[in-house]
């Protein structure tokens, strides 16, 4: 079960969904249909989120010493020599082709080195170093991944992340902060500062995920949150319970674009303009 295939799969398939038909209209409607500014904002967000969950999905996954058949659940052990050793082998279970990525490690900092990876879920392009230090203590794994001018799935990425692991019997929790910067895969300069959470319970077979983001694409500045998402018992493709995604921008002259989308349970959910308006549509997901 992978905790980020929440963005990858439902949430950009939603946001690719409401900026369809859009850039034509001139103002935001009061039927919820969006304007030329909301659909940018959601081109960005949709941009910078692609960007985002390349990292999540390619690189703090694998990087988790977490076994490909159980990706949201990063590496154990009975000490931190037996956890390590899976930091350092598991990696080049996920990257193709074999021998792409080697990992190094002195005390409980790993340098993985990529060299033209083809990574997980269709992902390509992985290329340079990326430095991570492990700690255990008090019931966590907290994982700092640091790296510069790191190329994956055609974006480059600076910066640090910071992923604090929890687990309380059938449930591992996921605290993701940090700052990052570089250019899109289409080649547009961002800067993305994140906090977010996500549970994965294997018993329930259930995920959520709650958290905001600050973000500029191509000097366009916007915050991003999801509250009260989750998805339940169906995998990647399948319809969320509950959640609600807002993005907002504010410009220098006070006018604001924001939309805000609902999931509603099954393939519904709603996307509201900044007038108020409101609109009803269907996601491509499979029913539990």
């Amino acid at each position: 079960m992978k905790l980020s295939n929440v963005s990858l799969v439902s949430m950009m398939a939603v946001l690719g969904l409401v900026a369809v038909g859009c850039a034509a209209k001139t103002d935001s409607s009061s039927d919820g249909t969006l304007g030329t500014d909301e659909a940018q904002l959601v081109s960005d967000n949709s941009e910078a989120q692609d960007t985002d969950d390349t990292m999540e999905s390619g690189v703090e996954e694998p990087l988790s010493g977490a076994d490909p058949t159980d990706p949201g659940t990063p590496a154990d052990g009975t000490d931190d020599g037996a956890l390590l050793a899976k930091i350092k082998a598991n990696p080049g279970k996920w990257f193709k082709p074999a021998g792409c990525i080697t990992t190094s490690l002195a005390g409980n900092v790993a340098t993985h080195l990529f060299n033209g990876c083809s990574g997980p879920y269709g992902l390509a392009n992985f290329t340079g170093t990326v430095t991570s230090t492990y700690v255990r203590g008090n019931g966590t794994l907290t994982i700092t991944h640091e790296a510069s001018g790191f190329k994956a799935n055609g974006a480059e990425i600076s910066g640090k992340r910071v992923v604090v692991y929890t687990r309380n019997g059938a449930v591992i929790t996921k605290h993701r902060t940090g700052d990052w910067t570089g250019t899109t895969k289409n080649g547009k300069a961002f800067s993305h500062t994140a906090d977010f959470t996500a549970t994965w319970d294997s018993a329930a077979k259930c995920i959520t995920r709650d958290g905001s983001a600050q973000t500029t694409v191509a000097a366009r500045e916007f915050s991003h949150s999801i509250t009260g998402y989750k998805r339940c018992g169906i995998g990647d493709l399948g319809c969320p319970e509950s959640g609600t995604i807002v993005l907002e921008r504010t410009k220098a002259s006070g006018v604001s674009a924001s939309v805000t989308i609902e999931f509603l349970g099954g393939r519904e959910y709603t996307v509201t303009g900044p007038k108020g308006g409101k609109i009803t549509r269907m996601l491509a997901c499979t029913p539990s």
